[in-house]
């Protein structure tokens, strides 16, 4: 009777699974060992690989297959760097090898007795060691090896549940199922393999993300046409899993999230939140702020600082231990954003790398724009103080060398007029007295003469001073020398206060008080009306008293926590 050909192909194919399965786990066992002959940095390493080669022994050959008993033990020991974590799991270890050694010797010595199960369980539990080693004493990349481990057992998994849905049985029956389950291990070996050789190669927690998403999305589309289509019907069901795979994947790909990333935002969301938090910032907002705060935040992590510059350095919370991320723009370094990994990592994930590099990138053009604006705003400011300072010297000149020597120019002439009588050397006279007046029109154009004469403080008594029963008290340290730009700031906002008191306070009285602290002139504006109200909108006097104080790198601002009115004024000495 000749032989069925699908019989014979069937039993080629089975044949020659049998010898491919095991001649692949021991190619990776190669492999393995060949990386940790050539890398090793430390003995202990060779531990963890040899576990590794161990399990897949025992898992491709079957006359081995009950070493798997004691190597599994020391996988879930020691992977991936060879160290006991804890330490007492050397115990379950060394104990581990009796059995195993007296199922080699003699099979069924032990497997066959009731209390077998019970041995086998208490190594599955072993895997609890590896969750505490995971969550509590690896390092990023060991963390990254456990989660190649993590995707091939996943990726196991889900292939003997596939074949069991597919078959029935798994590994038994048709030819099929027994061929299929020849290669169930492949996976999880996969796994074992890179989790030591690459684990940074290639980035895991995309594909263990896909992995979850998968896991938790099929099975529940799965079970949704199950039911509608055995109560409806096949089309009912296609049309209801259709109905159900949007808001299934995005339920799923929330808990991938969660479970692989710990709900941090990816790179485009993290980007659109700095983005929109720029777009919304306001006058008090700093840009290097906003882009470390997002990066912290987009992370999840406690500390880090970012400098340039053209700015100070802003740091939060823990500053040891940080890597630097450039800022570039235009191939220019703009800022430098230092980062420390979260406390329970050793280093920045592909993925944190990913988002801090594309927060990095979108924030590059802020930051130039923001450097671009301090760098016209210091050299406003620059110019603003030369400008005054010129201008207090022109005054000076006009008033101490122009002026006397026009008055002397003038005595000259009019004794001339009287003893000759000419009606020349009167003319002449007069032209002087002209040239003297116009000299101290200028003289005065170009400065109070009260603020250089006598003062900040009578410059204020003086330009406030009104018909009205408004009593303004001003107190300042005695003898004090401000830069020309500051004190004319200081007068006019000074002034242009206490305008807007007369107009809008009902006041009694106005307290202007001035001191010197940490390099700058603090200026108060206090009265006793009726306050801002709430809903206030600046009008001019308040505008003019912000650009001005802003003119020389100042700032304004009124407090709200008291009653009245009260205008608080920091003006920089040193930026003149």
């Amino acid at each position: 009777m000749a032989e069925d050909p699908a019989t014979g192909w069937a039993d080629t194919a089975l044949s020659i699974s049998e010898v491919a399965v095991p001649a692949a786990c021991l190619a990776l066992g190669v492999v393995v060992i060949v990386h940790t002959w050539r890398t090793a940095s430390h003995p202990r390493l060779w531990l963890a690989s040899g576990a590794v080669v161990l399990v897949l022994v025992s898992f491709s050959f079957r006359p081995l297959a009950p070493l798997w008993f004691a190597a599994f033990p020391l996988l879930a020991a020691t992977f991936p760097d060879g160290r006991f974590v804890p330490r007492w799991l050397v115990v379950p270890v060394v104990l581990s090898v009796v059995p195993t050694t007296a199922e080699l010797v003699r099979p069924d010595t032990w497997s066959e007795q009731s209390w077998w199960f019970v041995f086998a369980w208490a190594e599955i539990l072993l895997v609890g060691a590896q969750v505490y080693r995971y969550r509590r004493r690896a390092t990023t990349e060991e963390r990254e090896s456990a989660r190649w481990l993590i995707l091939g057992t996943l990726l196991t998994v889900a292939y003997f549940v596939i074949l069991g849905i597919s078959f029935g049985e798994i590994g038994e029956g048709s030819t099929a199922s027994i061929l299929a389950a020849q290669f169930a291990i492949l996976p999880l070996a996969l796994g074992l393999v890179a989790g030591v050789v690459r684990p940074r190669g290639l980035d895991v927690d995309r594909a263990l993300h896909a992995a979850i998403l998968g896991f938790v999305a099929v099975p529940v589309l799965a079970l949704i046409y199950a039911a509608v289509s055995s109560w409806l019907g096949n089309w009912a069901g296609a049309a209801a899993v259709g109905l159900a795979t949007l808001p299934v994947g995005l339920g799923a790909r929330w808990i991938a999230d969660w479970v692989v990333y710990r709900g941090r935002p990816s790179a485009n969301e993290a980007v659109s939140r700095m983005l929109a938090r720029l777009g919304q910032r306001t006058a008090g907002d700093s840009v290097p702020a906003i882009v470390l705060d997002s990066a912290l935040e987009s992370v999840y992590l406690d500390g880090g600082q970012i400098s340039g510059e053209w700015f100070a350095t802003l740091s939060r919370g823990t500053t040891q231990g940080t890597q630097d991320f450039p800022i570039m723009y235009r191939g220019e370094e703009v800022a430098v954003m230092s980062l420390a990994p979260r406390p329970t990592e050793s280093a920045f994930t592909a993925r944190d790398r990913r988002v801090i590099a594309a927060l990095a990138a979108h924030a590059a053009p802020a930051l130039h724009g923001d450097r671009v604006l301090t760098d016209l705003h210091e050299s406003r400011q620059r110019v603003v103080s030369a400008r005054e300072e010129e201008r207090r010297r022109l005054r000076r000149d006009l008033h101490d060398d122009l002026g006397p020597a026009l008055s002397g120019l003038s005595l000259s002439a009019a004794a001339l007029a009287r003893r000759t009588g000419l009606p020349e050397a009167d003319e002449l006279h007069e032209d002087i007295q002209q040239a003297m007046l116009q000299s101290r029109r200028i003289a005065y154009g170009l400065r109070p003469p009260v603020l250089d004469d006598h003062g900040l403080a009578a410059a204020i008594v003086d330009r406030t001073a009104a018909d009205d029963d408004l009593e303004i008290r001003v107190t300042a340290p005695d003898g004090f020398d401000l830069p020309a730009a500051v004190d004319l700031a200081a007068l006019r906002i000074v002034t242009e206060a206490v305008a807007n008191v007369r107009k809008h306070a009902e006041a009694t009285a106005v307290d202007v008080a001035l001191s010197i602290a940490d390099g700058h002139l603090e200026i108060t504006v206090s009265d006793d009306g009726v306050g801002l109200p709430e809903d206030v909108r600046p009008g001019i006097g308040m505008h003019s008293i912000a650009e001005r104080a802003a003119e020389v790198g100042g700032a304004a601002r009124y407090d709200r926590t008291a009653a009245g009115t009260h205008l608080r004024v920091s003006l920089p000495l040193g930026s003149t």
